[in-house]
């Protein structure tokens, strides 16, 4: 197999901290899901963890936390879950007047990788720009399935997991909730596979920030 890349999958506008605050996750909740359960509103390339502004999928817009009322209609060629075009989402969140944390979303994946091992329109489409736009803000790694639903913070730990990962995790783990380094991302993925084999295969994305223009 081909030696793995990080490939720029695509763009998204999240919901800003000062919205998070007004609703943060309840106690138990934190418990449960965050190794780290001091995090009240974490980032994460999962929907369910960090709210999107947009409605990629209306046909199961119901299990977002924000139903459809607030989310704005995408392109047709965002199905696989992020916008490929950086300008024509900043336009869409003009036209709606909406604050939001605009960020990029990158796959650590083998050069060669195809829609049978990563299956999504996302492997195979191209985005505009092709690269990392400049000034971007590194925010840290997410560990998730190839639809987003992240091992790291949205798939519960049971009372023996916390016992056993919370010591070590929480201090690998930065304010926003996201692993700081890649290696410690690649063992996360590999435990993950073990935790929740029904979500199997994990992948690692690296989510950055993009400053404003």
């Amino acid at each position: 197999m081909a030696a793995s890349r990080w490939r720029l999958l695509g763009f998204d506008a999240r919901e800003h901290p000062e919205d998070c605050d007004k609703t943060p996750f309840p106690h138990d909740i934190r418990e449960e899901l965050f190794l780290p359960p001091e995090i009240t509103c974490p980032f994460s390339v999962d929907n369910h963890i960090w709210p999107t502004q947009f409605l990629y999928f209306p046909q199961i817009a119901h299990l977002f936390p924000k139903g459809n009322i607030d989310l704005i209609e995408t392109d047709p060629d965002c199905e696989g879950g992020l916008w490929l075009n950086l300008a024509r989402m900043q336009q869409r969140l003009s036209d709606n007047k909406r604050k939001a944390i605009r960020i990029a979303v990158e796959l650590f994946a083998p050069e060669d990788a195809t829609v049978d091992e990563f299956p999504s329109s996302l492997i195979y489409s191209e985005t505009d720009p092709k690269d990392l736009p400049g000034q971007s803000v590194f925010l840290g790694y997410d560990v998730a399935d190839v639809g987003f639903c992240s091992g790291l913070s949205n798939c519960g730990y049971t009372l023996e997991e916390r016992d056993r990962l919370r010591p070590q995790w929480k201090n690998l783990i930065n304010d926003f909730g996201l692993i700081e380094t890649q290696q410690d991302a690649l063992t996360f993925k590999e435990i993950s596979d073990r935790r929740v084999p029904e979500h199997l295969p994990f992948w690692v994305y690296r989510l950055h920030r993009l400053t404003q223009d």
